[in-house]
Protein backbone atom coordinates (compact mmCIF):
# COMPACT_ATOMS: atom_id res chain seq x y z
CA UNK A 1 0.00 0.00 0.00
CA UNK A 2 2.98 2.47 0.83
CA UNK A 3 4.66 2.05 -2.78
CA UNK A 4 1.03 3.03 -4.30
CA UNK A 5 1.18 6.25 -2.11
CA UNK A 6 4.77 6.87 -2.88
CA UNK A 7 4.11 6.63 -7.02
CA UNK A 8 1.21 8.43 -6.43
CA UNK A 9 3.11 11.16 -4.65
CA UNK A 10 5.78 11.11 -7.15
CA UNK A 11 3.21 11.48 -10.32
CA UNK A 12 2.22 14.04 -8.74
CA UNK A 13 4.89 16.23 -7.26
CA UNK A 14 6.87 15.40 -10.88
CA UNK A 15 6.13 15.92 -14.24
CA UNK A 16 8.45 16.93 -17.77
CA UNK A 17 7.21 20.09 -19.43
CA UNK A 18 7.99 23.65 -19.36
CA UNK A 19 9.65 25.23 -15.67
CA UNK A 20 6.24 26.35 -14.87
CA UNK A 21 4.86 26.74 -11.39
CA UNK A 22 0.97 26.37 -11.13
CA UNK A 23 -0.72 25.83 -7.43
CA UNK A 24 0.76 22.77 -5.90
CA UNK A 25 1.94 21.27 -9.26
CA UNK A 26 5.94 21.91 -10.35
CA UNK A 27 6.69 21.01 -13.75
CA UNK A 28 10.45 20.71 -14.71
CA UNK A 29 11.66 20.98 -18.52
CA UNK A 30 14.11 18.62 -19.20
CA UNK A 31 15.85 18.32 -16.12
CA UNK A 32 19.76 16.58 -15.92
CA UNK A 33 19.39 14.22 -13.21
CA UNK A 34 16.73 13.07 -11.22
CA UNK A 35 17.46 10.85 -7.47
CA UNK A 36 14.52 9.36 -5.99
CA UNK A 37 15.88 7.75 -2.08
CA UNK A 38 12.96 5.63 -0.77
CA UNK A 39 12.87 4.14 2.71
CA UNK A 40 9.69 2.45 4.90
CA UNK A 41 8.90 6.03 6.30
CA UNK A 42 10.50 8.65 3.82
CA UNK A 43 11.01 9.78 0.34
CA UNK A 44 13.49 11.93 -1.38
CA UNK A 45 13.44 13.43 -4.47
CA UNK A 46 16.29 15.70 -5.82
CA UNK A 47 16.05 16.97 -9.42
CA UNK A 48 19.75 18.51 -11.07
CA UNK A 49 19.57 20.89 -13.99
CA UNK A 50 16.45 22.26 -16.12
CA UNK A 51 16.32 23.14 -19.61
CA UNK A 52 18.52 26.24 -19.74
CA UNK A 53 19.79 26.15 -16.39
CA UNK A 54 22.07 23.02 -15.27
CA UNK A 55 22.63 24.76 -11.61
CA UNK A 56 18.95 24.37 -11.03
CA UNK A 57 18.20 22.34 -8.17
CA UNK A 58 14.81 21.28 -6.88
CA UNK A 59 14.47 18.94 -3.61
CA UNK A 60 11.21 17.51 -2.10
CA UNK A 61 11.13 15.00 1.30
CA UNK A 62 7.93 13.32 1.73
CA UNK A 63 7.65 11.45 5.29
CA UNK A 64 4.62 9.25 5.89
CA UNK A 65 3.06 9.82 9.16
CA UNK A 66 0.44 6.78 9.43
CA UNK A 67 -2.21 7.34 6.82
CA UNK A 68 -0.69 11.45 6.44
CA UNK A 69 2.20 12.50 4.83
CA UNK A 70 4.80 15.94 5.66
CA UNK A 71 6.06 17.44 2.47
CA UNK A 72 9.16 19.48 2.48
CA UNK A 73 10.31 21.94 -0.31
CA UNK A 74 13.70 23.55 -1.47
CA UNK A 75 14.42 25.19 -5.07
CA UNK A 76 18.01 26.63 -4.75
CA UNK A 77 20.21 27.63 -7.63
CA UNK A 78 24.18 28.04 -7.45
CA UNK A 79 24.84 31.12 -9.78
CA UNK A 80 24.17 34.58 -9.37
CA UNK A 81 21.00 36.27 -11.08
CA UNK A 82 20.75 39.73 -8.93
CA UNK A 83 19.60 41.24 -12.27
CA UNK A 84 16.85 39.35 -14.57
CA UNK A 85 16.67 39.01 -17.63
CA UNK A 86 13.39 39.13 -20.48
CA UNK A 87 12.99 36.21 -22.80
CA UNK A 88 11.74 37.69 -26.27
CA UNK A 89 9.27 35.18 -28.22
CA UNK A 90 8.72 31.67 -27.94
CA UNK A 91 11.82 30.57 -30.09
CA UNK A 92 11.67 28.49 -33.79
CA UNK A 93 11.74 25.10 -34.19
CA UNK A 94 14.49 24.36 -36.54
CA UNK A 95 15.23 21.28 -38.92
CA UNK A 96 18.17 19.91 -36.68
CA UNK A 97 15.64 19.97 -33.80
CA UNK A 98 17.78 22.97 -31.80
CA UNK A 99 15.28 25.90 -30.75
CA UNK A 100 16.38 29.81 -31.48
CA UNK A 101 15.84 32.16 -28.16
CA UNK A 102 16.67 35.67 -27.88
CA UNK A 103 16.39 37.65 -24.55
CA UNK A 104 16.84 41.25 -23.64
CA UNK A 105 19.37 41.35 -20.30
CA UNK A 106 21.05 44.58 -18.21
CA UNK A 107 24.48 43.93 -16.77
CA UNK A 108 26.63 46.17 -13.84
CA UNK A 109 30.75 45.94 -13.53
CA UNK A 110 32.33 47.22 -10.76
CA UNK A 111 36.30 47.02 -10.29
CA UNK A 112 39.36 48.83 -10.37
CA UNK A 113 41.92 50.01 -13.10
CA UNK A 114 45.60 48.97 -13.47
CA UNK A 115 46.97 51.07 -15.89
CA UNK A 116 49.71 49.32 -18.55
CA UNK A 117 52.29 50.17 -20.81
CA UNK A 118 52.74 53.94 -18.38
CA UNK A 119 54.96 56.55 -18.71
CA UNK A 120 57.69 55.81 -16.67
CA UNK A 121 56.89 59.56 -14.41
CA UNK A 122 53.80 58.08 -13.83
CA UNK A 123 52.73 56.05 -10.48
CA UNK A 124 49.22 54.97 -10.45
CA UNK A 125 47.16 53.66 -7.23
CA UNK A 126 45.07 50.58 -8.19
CA UNK A 127 43.14 50.18 -5.54
CA UNK A 128 42.73 53.28 -5.48
CA UNK A 129 41.08 53.62 -8.56
CA UNK A 130 38.05 52.37 -10.17
CA UNK A 131 35.70 51.62 -13.23
CA UNK A 132 32.02 51.15 -13.29
CA UNK A 133 30.28 50.20 -16.10
CA UNK A 134 26.58 49.00 -17.19
CA UNK A 135 25.25 47.47 -20.03
CA UNK A 136 21.79 49.48 -20.54
CA UNK A 137 20.14 46.96 -22.92
CA UNK A 138 21.75 43.16 -23.89
CA UNK A 139 20.54 41.23 -26.62
CA UNK A 140 21.25 37.60 -26.60
CA UNK A 141 21.08 34.87 -28.92
CA UNK A 142 21.51 31.37 -27.76
CA UNK A 143 22.30 28.88 -30.51
CA UNK A 144 21.33 26.07 -28.80
CA UNK A 145 18.35 24.40 -26.80
CA UNK A 146 19.90 24.35 -23.69
CA UNK A 147 21.35 28.09 -23.68
CA UNK A 148 25.38 26.92 -23.33
CA UNK A 149 26.09 28.95 -26.32
CA UNK A 150 25.29 32.55 -27.00
CA UNK A 151 25.91 35.76 -28.68
CA UNK A 152 25.82 39.57 -27.22
CA UNK A 153 24.80 42.41 -28.63
CA UNK A 154 25.12 45.19 -25.98
CA UNK A 155 24.75 49.71 -25.81
CA UNK A 156 25.81 50.83 -22.25
CA UNK A 157 27.70 53.86 -20.07
CA UNK A 158 31.47 53.66 -18.71
CA UNK A 159 33.76 55.77 -16.25
CA UNK A 160 37.23 55.34 -15.64
CA UNK A 161 39.73 56.53 -13.08
CA UNK A 162 42.97 56.85 -12.84
CA UNK A 163 44.24 57.88 -9.94
CA UNK A 164 47.84 59.14 -8.19
CA UNK A 165 48.41 59.67 -4.57
CA UNK A 166 52.07 60.33 -4.54
CA UNK A 167 53.57 64.25 -5.15
CA UNK A 168 52.95 63.95 -8.67
CA UNK A 169 50.08 65.67 -10.20
CA UNK A 170 48.56 65.77 -13.45
CA UNK A 171 48.40 69.30 -15.52
CA UNK A 172 47.27 70.30 -19.21
CA UNK A 173 49.60 72.18 -20.82
CA UNK A 174 48.42 75.46 -23.49
CA UNK A 175 48.52 72.96 -26.38
CA UNK A 176 46.09 70.70 -24.10
CA UNK A 177 48.44 68.12 -23.95
CA UNK A 178 48.52 66.18 -20.39
CA UNK A 179 52.21 66.16 -18.90
CA UNK A 180 53.08 65.83 -14.76
CA UNK A 181 54.79 67.65 -12.59
CA UNK A 182 55.30 67.73 -8.54
CA UNK A 183 53.23 69.22 -6.52
CA UNK A 184 54.73 72.16 -4.61
CA UNK A 185 56.32 72.34 -1.55
CA UNK A 186 54.03 74.41 0.13
CA UNK A 187 51.06 72.14 -0.88
CA UNK A 188 50.24 68.73 0.96
CA UNK A 189 48.89 66.16 -1.94
CA UNK A 190 45.51 64.24 -1.47
CA UNK A 191 45.49 63.15 -5.18
CA UNK A 192 45.85 63.63 -9.14
CA UNK A 193 43.60 61.88 -11.36
CA UNK A 194 42.37 61.56 -15.12
CA UNK A 195 38.33 60.26 -15.49
CA UNK A 196 37.14 59.27 -18.65
CA UNK A 197 33.54 58.93 -19.68
CA UNK A 198 32.59 56.71 -22.98
CA UNK A 199 29.55 55.56 -24.86
CA UNK A 200 30.05 51.78 -25.32
CA UNK A 201 28.96 48.83 -27.90
CA UNK A 202 29.84 45.44 -26.82
CA UNK A 203 30.31 41.96 -29.11
CA UNK A 204 30.45 38.80 -27.15
CA UNK A 205 30.81 35.16 -27.31
CA UNK A 206 30.27 33.24 -24.15
CA UNK A 207 29.87 29.35 -24.07
CA UNK A 208 28.13 27.97 -20.57
CA UNK A 209 30.17 24.85 -19.39
CA UNK A 210 26.96 24.69 -16.93
CA UNK A 211 27.90 23.54 -12.97
CA UNK A 212 28.60 27.52 -12.27
CA UNK A 213 31.50 27.81 -14.66
CA UNK A 214 31.20 29.94 -17.95
CA UNK A 215 33.53 32.03 -20.04
CA UNK A 216 32.74 35.02 -22.87
CA UNK A 217 34.91 36.79 -24.82
CA UNK A 218 34.66 39.70 -27.87
CA UNK A 219 35.23 43.48 -27.84
CA UNK A 220 33.78 46.94 -26.23
CA UNK A 221 33.68 49.91 -28.40
CA UNK A 222 34.56 53.14 -26.51
CA UNK A 223 33.33 56.45 -27.73
CA UNK A 224 34.85 58.57 -25.26
CA UNK A 225 33.13 61.57 -25.04
CA UNK A 226 34.72 63.25 -21.73
CA UNK A 227 37.34 63.24 -20.24
CA UNK A 228 38.98 65.59 -17.16
CA UNK A 229 42.00 66.25 -14.86
CA UNK A 230 40.55 66.78 -10.83
CA UNK A 231 43.45 67.21 -8.40
CA UNK A 232 42.81 67.97 -4.55
CA UNK A 233 45.28 69.45 -2.30
CA UNK A 234 45.90 71.34 1.03
CA UNK A 235 46.88 74.67 1.11
CA UNK A 236 47.89 76.33 4.55
CA UNK A 237 45.15 74.08 5.95
CA UNK A 238 42.70 74.52 3.37
CA UNK A 239 41.25 71.96 1.15
CA UNK A 240 41.72 72.40 -2.41
CA UNK A 241 40.48 71.32 -5.76
CA UNK A 242 41.21 72.04 -9.15
CA UNK A 243 39.48 71.05 -12.55
CA UNK A 244 40.75 70.76 -16.22
CA UNK A 245 38.50 69.29 -18.93
CA UNK A 246 39.02 69.23 -22.47
CA UNK A 247 42.28 66.92 -21.96
CA UNK A 248 42.48 65.40 -25.55
CA UNK A 249 41.48 61.88 -24.84
CA UNK A 250 41.52 59.42 -27.43
CA UNK A 251 37.89 59.80 -29.65
CA UNK A 252 37.64 55.88 -29.94
CA UNK A 253 39.64 52.85 -28.15
CA UNK A 254 38.39 49.04 -27.81
CA UNK A 255 38.72 47.11 -24.97
CA UNK A 256 39.16 43.22 -25.06
CA UNK A 257 36.67 41.58 -22.83
CA UNK A 258 37.18 38.27 -20.51
CA UNK A 259 34.27 37.60 -18.57
CA UNK A 260 33.78 34.19 -16.96
CA UNK A 261 31.74 32.69 -13.96
CA UNK A 262 33.74 30.33 -11.97
CA UNK A 263 31.56 28.50 -9.05
CA UNK A 264 28.75 31.00 -9.59
CA UNK A 265 31.21 33.73 -8.91
CA UNK A 266 31.32 36.44 -11.71
CA UNK A 267 34.20 39.08 -12.65
CA UNK A 268 35.60 40.37 -15.25
CA UNK A 269 39.27 41.40 -17.59
CA UNK A 270 39.30 44.27 -20.18
CA UNK A 271 42.37 44.99 -21.78
CA UNK A 272 43.08 47.98 -24.45
CA UNK A 273 45.93 48.09 -27.15
CA UNK A 274 45.04 51.65 -27.26
CA UNK A 275 46.64 54.49 -25.25
CA UNK A 276 43.94 56.61 -23.44
CA UNK A 277 45.30 60.56 -24.45
CA UNK A 278 46.38 61.72 -27.80
CA UNK A 279 49.93 61.74 -28.79
CA UNK A 280 51.88 64.54 -27.01
CA UNK A 281 50.08 63.53 -23.96
CA UNK A 282 51.47 60.90 -21.27
CA UNK A 283 51.58 57.38 -22.04
CA UNK A 284 49.53 54.36 -20.60
CA UNK A 285 46.70 51.95 -21.57
CA UNK A 286 43.86 50.97 -19.84
CA UNK A 287 43.63 47.17 -17.77
CA UNK A 288 40.84 47.00 -15.71
CA UNK A 289 39.07 44.00 -13.72
CA UNK A 290 36.58 43.37 -10.82
CA UNK A 291 32.91 41.68 -10.59
CA UNK A 292 30.71 41.61 -13.63
CA UNK A 293 27.14 40.85 -12.95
Amino acid sequence: MKHIVYLSLLISQLSIGSAVAQNDTLVINQPRKVTVVTSDSLQHIIVNGKQGDDDFVYQNTIRLVDANYESKTSISRDHWELIPSVKLGKGKAEENGRRSQNQLSVHLGVGFTCPTHVDERLDFSTFKSWEIFATVVQWDHFFDRKSHNKLSIGLGIDWKNYRMTDDMLFTKGPDGDVTVAKFPLEYEPKFSRIKVFSLTATLRYEHDFGNGFAIGFGPVFNFNTYASIKTRYKFLGDKMTHVEKSIRQRPVTIDWMLNMRVAGFPFYVKYSNDDVLKDGGVKFRSLSFGLYL
